[in-house]
C-alpha cells in the first residue's frame, strides 16, 4: 500500500507533468487538509498573481481577496470547496503588488482514489480597456452569462456583448482541456503503479 508521503510526491509530479506547461493559470487545493490549502500552482498562476509557488503553497487562496472582493461570491466559493463540488465564479482578486483584476474561476473536483479528492481551479483574468465602469459592466455581463449558461438558459444577445460570449466559450474550452489533461496524467500514473505491482508479483 502506498503511504501518504509517496502519494503526495507522485501527485506533485503528476501536477507538474500535466499543468506546468499550460498557459491557463492553475491552482490545486486539498480539501482534506485544514483550511483547504494550496498544494500546487503552475507558472501561469505565478505570472498572473505575481506570487511565487513557495509563497502560497500551504495557504488558503483567500490571500487573493481584497477590499472589493464580493463576500457573497467568496461564501459560495467556500461552500463549493467544502462540498467538493464543481462551479464557476466571477470575482475581484488582487495581485501581490495590490493591483486588482477580475477573475473568472472554474473549480473542478478530481478524484484520485476512493478516499482522496483534490480541487483544481483554473483562472482567466480580464481587465478594463477604458474605465472602471467598463470593467464593472464587463463583469456584470460575464457574471450574467455564466449564471444563465450554468442553469441551461438561452443567453440573450441584447444583454451580453458577443465578445464576452465568445470569451466565455474560449475560456470554457481551455478549462476543459486543463481538466482532461490533469485527469489523463493521474490515470496514467495509476496505471503505471498497477503495472509495476503486476511485474513485482511475478
Amino acid at each position: 500500500m502506498i503511504d501518504e508521503a509517496t502519494l503526495a510526491e507522485e501527485f506533485e509530479r503528476a501536477c507538474r507533468s500535466a499543468c506546468d506547461a499550460l498557459d491557463v493559470p492553475v491552482a490545486v487545493a486539498d480539501p482534506d487538509l485544514e483550511d483547504t490549502p494550496l498544494i500546487y500552482v503552475n507558472p501561469a498562476f505565478e505570472k498572473l498573481t505575481l506570487y511565487k509557488a513557495d509563497e502560497v503553497i500551504g495557504r488558503n487562496c483567500r490571500f487573493l481577496q481584497g477590499a472589493e472582493t464580493d463576500r457573497t461570491v467568496t461564501d459560495e466559493l467556500a461552500h463549493t470547496c467544502k462540498t467538493r463540488s464543481a462551479d464557476t465564479f466571477c470575482l475581484v482578486n488582487y495581485r501581490k503588488d495590490g493591483t486588482p483584476f477580475f477573475n473568472l474561476l472554474a473549480i473542478q473536483p478530481i478524484h484520485i482514489n476512493r478516499r482522496r479528492t483534490i480541487l483544481m481551479g483554473c483562472q482567466f483574468a480580464f481587465t478594463p480597456i477604458q474605465t472602471a465602469k467598463t470593467l464593472e459592466r464587463t463583469s456584470t455581463m460575464i457574471d450574467k452569462a455564466q449564471r444563465q449558461l450554468r442553469h441551461g438558459a438561452r443567453t440573450s444577445a441584447g444583454l451580453i456583448d458577443i465578445h464576452d460570449t465568445f470569451r466565455l466559450d474560449a475560456v470554457a474550452m481551455r478549462f476543459e482541456a486543463a481538466f482532461v489533461r490533469m485527469n489523463d496524467q493521474l490515470l496514467k500514473n495509476a496505471n503505471s503503479r498497477m503495472l509495476e505491482k503486476i511485474s513485482l508479483g511475478r
